[in-house]
C-alpha cells in the first residue's frame, strides 16, 4: 500500500522540522491509524498484533505527553520558589539596553504564568540574574 506524505510535516532539518514534530499529537496519530484502516487491502487486512502494537504506541504517546506537562508544571513551581527566595536580596543582572545592573528585589510578578522579579520600577527575568547577595 502506498503511503502519501502527512500534511504539514517538513522532513527537512532545522527549527521547522522540530516544530512539526512537536505538533504531532495524539489526534494526528489517531487520524493516521484510521486512514490506514480505511485504506488497507481487504485481502490482506491488518493483523491483530500490528493493530495492538499501534494502540500501544498511541497509549505511550499519551503518557509521554502527560509526563511533559508534569515536568513543565514542576519547572514552573521551582522557578516560583526561586523567585520568592530572592525577595529582599540584592542582585546583579544583565539588561539588554544598559548592560550589567544591580538592584534589590522588592517583589515577584507573573507574566504568562512565569515569575518575573520586581527591581525598582523594572521587571527582571530571573534567567538574567548573575549574582544574588544579602
Amino acid at each position: 500500500m502506498a503511503v502519501d506524505a502527512v500534511a504539514g510535516v517538513n522532513t527537512g532539518g532545522g527549527a521547522s522540522y522540530k516544530s512539526s514534530i512537536a505538533s504531532l499529537d495524539k489526534d494526528v496519530f489517531l487520524r493516521l491509524l484510521i486512514t490506514e484502516l480505511r485504506n488497507q487491502d481487504p485481502l490482506r487486512p491488518m493483523e491483530d498484533k500490528d493493530f495492538i502494537a499501534q494502540l500501544a504506541q498511541f497509549s505511550s504517546l499519551e503518557q509521554v505527553q502527560k509526563m511533559v506537562a508534569g515536568f513543565t508544571e514542576l519547572t514552573k513551581h521551582q522557578a516560583v520558589a526561586k523567585a520568592f527566595a530572592m525577595i529582599g536580596k540584592s542582585i546583579e543582572f544583565t539588561d539588554s539596553q544598559e548592560g550589567q545592573c544591580t538592584g534589590k528585589v522588592t517583589g515577584v510578578v507573573f507574566e504568562n504564568g512565569w515569575p518575573m522579579l520586581e527591581v525598582g520600577s523594572r521587571t527582571v527575568d530571573p534567567s538574567t540574574v548573575l549574582r544574588v547577595t544579602n
